[in-house]
């Protein structure tokens, strides 16, 4: 694969659905999280990490991809993309040539 991130719209073949965070008191002063979808979208996902980890006492493995959707000012750390039962978690965004046609999402997907 081409190390340009930017994919002509051909290219982006995983069915993609954006969700956001909703938070609601837990009536102890925290809240408890949840994700509604916000948007369906088509992307590219790039692998680019793949590692094994110990996270409080169990092993997991966490994957890094960059995934190449359209541009939307709208994506923040706090989303997440789900697609096909896999969950990808936002780690941040940018506009590859400041042009405002692709957005590449930095994402980790942890499946224990």
């Amino acid at each position: 694969m081409s190390a340009d991130p930017r994919t002509a719209i051909g290219a982006r073949r995983l069915h993609l659905t954006l969700e956001e965070p909703i938070e609601v008191p837990d009536g102890m002063g925290g809240v408890q999280r949840s994700f509604a979808p916000r948007v369906m979208l088509w992307g590219r996902l790039i692998p680019v990490t793949s590692m094994e980890r110990a996270d409080a006492s169990r092993a997991e493995s966490a994957a890094s991809h960059r995934l190449v959707i359209r541009w939307r000012g709208d994506v923040t750390a706090a989303m997440r993309f789900v697609a096909a039962g896999r969950v990808f978690n936002v780690l941040g965004a940018y506009d590859p040539d400041g042009r405002r046609r692709d957005l590449v999402c930095r994402v980790e997907e942890v499946s224990p």
